[in-house]
């Protein structure tokens, strides 16, 4: 079995609340990964944010903080969970978003999102730091098959930027482990029920169903831990109803 370890890039999914299907859909994620089954997903934002961080950090990090390292390598908090900081500056963590539309860059400088505030103070557990930082670096978007270099937005690099400083603070990481310790036995049983799970071929799975038979993918249950059994076909999951 593969170790997995619940990270700070996705914390804020574990600290959501409402049915708690937010939180079950990372757990099985990490269950899945666990089990050696594990869905790349890579969207045009995260493409953009891989390509351009490097040049951000380059850009805009080194000139106003010198001693600052790129860094992009995980770091345990404990047993079950870790953070993976994009720049170290002097042992307190930094993390660069790239986003690529205007009105998203001026949304988040005029409040950066929480999500991205969880995953700083986790960062900041890793590195044991009481100060974490969170650049957003405006970059104009790539377009599909575009062979020749981006021409950049045509506003100052100083106005395409902003760093915040984050202070620690103690209720969030208090939760965040919190969440971590209650949410590592579900990953456990997640990972039981998968490895137990009932397997069956395609054409099984098909004519079943065309005998009446109900499949529903198993991140679509509202409780995967309350299902007796879960149904293996090929590398996918379901639950019969």
């Amino acid at each position: 079995m593969i170790q997995t370890k619940f990270s700070a890039s996705r914390i804020s999914e574990l600290l959501a609340g409402g049915t708690g299907k937010t939180a079950q859909s990372y757990i099985l994620d990490l269950a899945m990964q666990s089990i050696g089954l594990r869905e790349e997903l890579s969207t045009p934002a995260m493409k953009h944010g891989i390509q351009n961080q490097l040049n951000g950090f380059e850009q805009v990090v080194k000139p106003l903080f010198p001693n600052a390292e790129w860094h992009d390598e995980f770091i345990l908090i404990n047993e079950h969970c870790g953070a993976s900081p994009d720049i170290l500056n002097e042992s307190s963590p930094m993390d660069i978003k790239c986003p690529y539309y205007i009105d998203t860059f001026i949304e988040q400088i005029n409040k950066p999102p929480s999500k991205y505030f969880a995953q700083v103070q986790m960062q900041m557990m890793a590195c044991k730091s009481d100060i974490g930082r969170l650049v957003f670096y405006l970059t104009k978007p790539e377009e599909w098959g575009q062979e020749t270099e981006v021409v950049e937005y045509p506003f100052p690099l100083e106005l395409r930027f902003k760093i915040f400083e984050f202070t620690k603070d103690e209720e969030i990481q208090e939760k965040i482990l919190e969440k971590v310790m209650e949410s590592q036995p579900k990953k456990i049983q997640m990972i039981e029920l998968l490895n137990n799970a009932n397997v069956i071929s395609e054409e099984q799975f098909f004519y079943e169903q065309m005998n009446g038979f109900v499949y529903r993918k198993l991140q679509e249950s509202n409780n995967i831990l309350n299902l007796a059994s879960v149904t293996r076909v090929n590398d996918k999951f379901y639950y019969k109803k």
